[in-house]
């Protein structure tokens, strides 16, 4: 399993989010969300695939919930935060997920999370993949 792709999304945008402003931050991107609330979503992702990447390192999942990201991003109230300090929460916990992907054992990368017949390996990628949407979402320039 890789953990190249996340890591140079984390370098690559951590200068280009710094430069937002707060008051840019606020403003919405998309149809729905500022660009702190889809910050916070990839905050909330980050910490419900950290659950999966650690836990289908033991076996098949089963019986772990989703993620209802609406619920998720208003729970967190993140137009209450600053956008420095949501950057830097971001920034961090990816970069722990990357030590986390790099010492999986790749006897792993099969085990599946059984309510989405998906695989340990295709939840990584696809988690890099769902970053980097969310990443070009904000408009950064």
């Amino acid at each position: 399993m890789n953990a190249n792709a996340l890591h140079e999304l984390v370098e690559k945008y951590e200068e280009r989010l710094s430069h937002i402003s707060e008051t840019d931050a606020e403003e919405v991107v998309g149809s729905q969300w500022t660009r702190k609330q889809v910050m916070g979503h990839m905050i909330d992702s980050a910490a419900n695939n950290h659950q999966r990447f650690v836990r289908l390192q033991h076996g098949n999942l089963a019986g772990f919930p989703g993620y209802e990201q609406e619920q998720w991003v208003a729970a967190g109230d993140y137009g209450r935060n600053t956008w420095v300090n949501l950057v830097a929460l971001w920034t961090q916990y990816n970069r722990q997920l990357v030590i986390v992907i790099e010492h999986i054992d790749q006897r792993c990368a099969s085990n599946v999370w059984e309510e989405k017949s998906l695989s340990l390996e295709s939840i990584i990628s696809d988690y890099a993949r769902h970053v980097q949407h969310h990443l070009e979402q904000l408009n950064l320039k």
